[in-house]
C-alpha cells in the first residue's frame, strides 16, 4: 500500500528491523478514515507525539540480513600458528564479535564451535562459560585448546557434586546439571556464555531452560543448526533469552508465530505462522545462518571430526582395554601381534556406549549413515533409534540380496532417517549419497576400509562435502586410533592411486600411552596407593628402563618397547607418581623382568613383586 508520505530515515530498533516516520497529509486523513483497519493491516500505525500526529512504520534492514548471510570477511582474526579460519567462519566471527548477543545458526558441520572461539579471540572476556550436552565437553575442551590464541584455564564440571570455580577462566558443564549449579552459575555475570546445541532449552518448564535463560553475560552466542524446527514455539526461551524485549513475551511470541489458539482442551501452541517474517526479524536481530550448499567452494570434499564422549561411566570397559592392550604386547612379538586380543574388549566398548551414540543422532535432522562393526551394536543402535521414533533399515553380514536392496532403496528414497550398516558388508558396493553425514560407532584397523566406507556418501551423485564423525570414549583404544586414523586418512586421500597405502593399517605404535592417557583410564576408579619402598623400587626401574631405551617397537632386551616408550620416559622423569601411574607401571614393568635382573635390579624387582 503507497501512502505517497515523506518518510524520514529509518531508526535501528531493538529487532533489528528499521523504524520510520512521516507527517500524515490531507490525502492521508482522508484514506486513513475509510479504510482505517487495511492501513493498520498493512503495518502502518498512527500516534500523536508531543501534540503532532506522526504515522509509523517498521521496514526490515537489509543490510543487517545480507550480514546474516555472508559468507567472507575481510576483518583480521587471531588464529593459533598453522590453524585458519575458512571464509564463511570469519564472516561468523565478525558477526559476532560486532553485537552482545548471537545465535549462530549454520548447517551442521560449518564450524560453529571455531566460529564460537574465535569470537572469544577476538573479544578477549575475562570469564567464560561453556554449557552443551555432556557429550560435547571433551571436545570443547580439546578444540578450545587448539584454536584458542591465548592460555586460559579450562575447567570441565563432571558432576553435581563438583564446585564451580571461585575464580573462574573457562569454565564447560553440561545441561543435565545445571540446576545442581544453579546458584553458583546465576550469581555473577559472565564475560561471555557459550551454549552448544542450545535447542536442549526448547522447553520453557523444564528447570534446566529457568536456570539457562537466568544466566546473565555481558557477551552471549549461542549454536545450533536448527533454529526454527516444525514447531516455531521451541525457539522462544532462546530468542527470549538473546532479545527479551523483541521475544520475551511467550503468548505474543506464540499467537504470533506459533499459530496459537484455544481450544475447548486449552490453549494450542503446536502450530506454525508468519514463518518469513520470523526468520527476517532473527536475521536482523541477532541470527546468522549459512546452510552447506552456500559455502560448498569453501569446504573440502570430506571434514572429518572426532567426538570424544567423557570417559565417566566406562571405567570397568577402560581398565580391560588398558589390561588387554599391555597383555598384548606383553605375550606376543611386534610382528606377531594380530590385534585379536583387543577384539573382544573394544567389542564391550561399544555395546556399552551405544546409549550415548543414539544420544548423539536422535537430534540430527536429516539422513545420517551409521557405520559399526558388529551386528549386536547395530541392533542395539537400531532398537535405540526405533524407540523415540525414527525410521531405520539396516545392513550386515546376515542381510540376503533382497533385504540389501531394499535398505539402500529405501534410504536413497528418503522413506528412513537413519541407514546402519557393518563397515564389512555397507562398506563397500553400495551407494547412500542421500545423506552426506557418516557416523561411526565403531572402527576399523585398516584406514583403506573406513575410507571406502565413507565412500558410500561421497561419490558421484553427492552434491554436498561429507561430514564424517567418529564417537570414541576418553582414554579408549578407538580414542587412540580415531586420531591416528584420521591422520592416516589425510595423507590416503592424496595418493588414492597407491595401492600399497590402501592396505596400510593402524600400528600397535599408534595406541602408545602416556601419562595423560592413563589419567583418564583410571580417573573414576578409587586406587590405593602402594607402599612408599613399592613406588621407589618402581621408580629405580622405570629410570633404568628409560636410561636404555633405544626406540625399538619390540622388546628387544634395550629398555622399553615402542608401545610402553612415552609412558615409561615420562614417569622416569616425574618426582611424585598418581595413584594411577603407580598401577600402570606395575602392569607394565612385569614385562621387563629378564632386562631388569640382568641389570642388577633383583632386589627391586622381588619388592614390587
Amino acid at each position: 500500500m503507497d501512502l505517497n508520505l515523506d518518510w524520514s530515515k529509518g531508526k535501528k530498533q531493538s529487532d533489528g528491523r528499521l523504524m520510520q516516520t512521516a507527517k500524515p497529509t490531507p490525502e492521508f486523513w482522508a484514506l486513513w478514515k475509510v479504510k482505517k483497519m487495511a492501513i493498520r493491516k498493512a503495518g502502518y500505525a498512527v500516534s500523536k507525539i508531543n501534540d503532532d500526529w506522526l504515522v509509523t512504520q517498521m521496514i526490515d534492514d537489509n543490510h543487517a540480513i545480507e550480514q546474516s548471510v555472508a559468507t567472507n570477511s575481510d576483518m583480521v582474526i587471531p588464529v593459533p600458528k598453522g590453524l585458519a579460519y575458512l571464509p564463511f567462519q570469519r564472516a561468523g566471527i565478525a558477526y559476532a564479535s560486532g553485537r552482545t548477543n548471537t545465535l549462530i545458526a549454520d548447517e551442521m558441520g560449518l564450524g560453529k564451535t571455531i566460529q564460537a572461539i574465535g569470537t572469544i579471540n577476538v573479544t578477549n572476556p575475562k570469564t567464560v562459560l561453556v554449557v552443551c550436552p555432556a557429550s560435547l565437553k571433551l571436545n570443547w575442551k580439546n578444540e578450545m585448546e587448539k584454536w584458542l590464541v591465548s592460555e586460559r584455564t579450562i575447567e570441565v564440571v563432571n558432576g553435581g557434586g563438583e564446585k564451580i570455580p571461585s575464580n573462574p577462566d573457562v569454565v564447560i558443564i553440561n545441561y543435565d546439571v545445571l540446576t545442581k549449579h544453579a546458584e553458583a552459575l546465576q550469581s555473577r555475570t559472565w564475560g561471555m556464555v557459550i551454549m552448544d546445541e542450545v535447542h536442549k532449552i526448547k522447553n520453557p518448564k523444564a528447570k534446566r531452560t529457568a536456570v539457562a535463560v537466568s544466566i546473565k553475560a555481558s557477551r552471549k552466542v549461542l549454536l545450533t543448526g536448527t533454529p526454527i524446527t516444525n514447531r516455531p514455539i521451541e525457539l522462544q526461551p532462546i530468542a527470549g533469552y538473546l532479545d527479551h524485549d523483541s521475544f520475551g513475551n511467550f503468548f505474543s511470541f506464540a499467537r504470533k508465530y506459533a499459530g496459537a489458539y484455544k481450544s475447548t482442551f486449552g490453549w494450542d501452541f503446536s502450530g506454525s505462522s508468519n514463518l518469513d517474517e520470523l526468520q527476517r526479524r532473527l536475521r536482523q536481530s541477532f541470527m546468522i545462518r549459512r546452510k552447506k550448499d552456500e559455502v560448498l567452494k569453501d569446504l573440502p570434499a570430506k571434514r572429518r571430526q572426532v567426538i570424544v564422549l567423557p570417559g565417566k561411566g566406562y571405567t570397568q570397559e577402560l581398565t580391560k582395554e588398558f589390561d588387554a592392550l599391555s597383555d598384548a604386547i606383553e605375550e606376543t612379538t611386534f610382528e606377531e601381534v594380530s590385534f585379536e586380543k583387543m577384539s573382544e574388549v573394544r567389542h564391550q566398548m561399544a555395546l556399552a556406549k551405544v546409549n550415548d551414540v543414539v544420544d548423539h543422532l536422535m537430534d540430527l535432522d536429516h539422513q545420517v549413515v551409521v557405520m559399526a562393526h558388529h551386528k549386536d551394536v547395530v541392533q542395539g543402535i537400531k532398537d535405540g533409534l526405533e524407540a523415540i521414533g525414527k525410521t531405520v533399515v539396516t545392513l550386515t553380514g546376515d542381510c540376503n540380496q533382497a533385504h540389501r536392496q531394499e535398505s539402500v532403496d529405501t534410504f536413497q528414497a528418503g522413506k528412513a532417517d537413519f541407514f546402519i550398516g557393518t563397515i564389512g558388508a555397507a562398506g563397500v558396493g553400495i551407494t547412500l549419497t542421500k545423506a552426506s553425514h557418516v557416523v561411526f560407532a565403531e572402527l576399523d584397523w585398516v584406514p583403506g576400509n573406513m575410507s571406502q566406507a565413507e565412500d558410500r556418501c561421497h561419490r558421484i551423485g553427492q552434491v554436498n562435502s561429507v561430514l564424517v564423525q567418529h564417537l570414541v570414549v576418553d582414554g579408549s583404544i578407538d580414542a587412540r586410533m580415531a586420531e591416528a586414523l584420521v591422520s592416516k586418512q589425510k595423507v590416503l586421500d592424496k595418493a588414492l592411486d597407491n595401492v600399497q597405502m590402501l592396505d596400510q593399517t593402524i600400528s600397535i605404535n599408534d595406541l602408545a600411552i602416556g601419562v595423560k592417557e592413563v589419567e583418564k583410564i583410571f580417573h573414576n576408579k578409587k586406587l590405593k596407593c602402594f607402599s612408599v619402598e613399592i613406588v621407589d623400587a618402581m621408580k629405580a626401574c622405570a629410570s633404568f628402563l628409560a636410561a636404555r631405551c633405544d626406540g625399538a617397537l619390540e622388546d628387544d632386551g634395550q629398555g622399553y618397547n615402542g608401545l610402553d616408550s612415552r609412558f615409561g620416559k615420562s614417569i622416569a622423569e616425574q618426582l611424585t607418581w598418581t595413584p594411577a601411574v603407580q598401577h600402570a607401571a606395575k602392569k607394565m614393568l612385569r614385562k621387563y623382568r629378564e632386562q631388569l635382573l640382568r641389570g642388577g635390579l633383583s632386589v627391586e624387582y622381588k619388592v614390587i613383586y
